[in-house]
């Protein structure tokens, strides 16, 4: 089975540094960032909708790993997730495969 988020998704850290240079997508990226830390509720399922949580919660993990990221990543993390970042990326990050059923 390939999840679309697998199919879709950064793979590495090289990858996820080049979207942020991108113009538009890095400025996009920021942007809605710091739209979600401006909302009343600190419940990502209630904005996201589910598994769109699980994604978001990736997402800023694999930011807010750059070298010199921008804070509204970790940010995202704190407020919605009491800064827990995602183990399953960090493991990738760290050269560990995920294991996909």
């Amino acid at each position: 089975m390939v999840y679309l988020s697998t199919a879709y998704g950064l793979t590495d850290l090289d990858e996820a540094k080049r979207y942020m240079e991108h113009p538009l997508l890095g400025t996009r990226l920021i942007e809605i960032s710091t739209a979600l830390t401006e909302l009343d509720t600190c419940d990502p399922v209630a904005v996201m909708g589910s598994p769109d949580d699980l994604k978001l919660r990736s997402c800023m993990t694999l930011f807010s790993a750059l070298p010199n990221a921008h804070p509204v990543f970790s940010n995202v993390l704190d407020k919605f997730y009491a800064g827990s970042k995602d183990p399953r990326t960090l493991n990738i990050l760290n050269g560990i495969p995920p294991f996909i059923l």
